[in-house]
């Protein structure tokens, strides 16, 4: 996903340098728009990464969780096991 922004940003800053030193007489209203248009998917974009970004923070906290979790009871068990003849 992260690549795909940078790959949207460069593309977006190649463009508007593209309309602003073209062969006519200066940027139209239809390039601008174009411009604005890429601006906001990428700013959609980088909120889409963002979101992710912080699913994926989430996610990795549940995991740790039930990792201490799954060790604190296979310690118990192991603890009842060594106690039990």
């Amino acid at each position: 996903m992260r690549n795909l922004f940078f790959v949207l940003l460069a593309f977006a800053m190649m463009a508007g340098s593209t309309f602003l030193v073209g062969c006519g007489g200066g940027v139209d209203e239809e390039q601008i728009q174009q411009l604005n248009d890429l601006k906001a998917e990428v700013d959609a974009l980088q909120s889409q990464v963002n979101a992710k970004l912080d699913e994926k923070s989430d996610l990795q906290k549940q995991i740790a969780d039930s990792e201490a979790r799954a060790k604190e009871w296979q310690g118990i068990s192991d603890a009842v096991k060594r106690n039990c003849p």
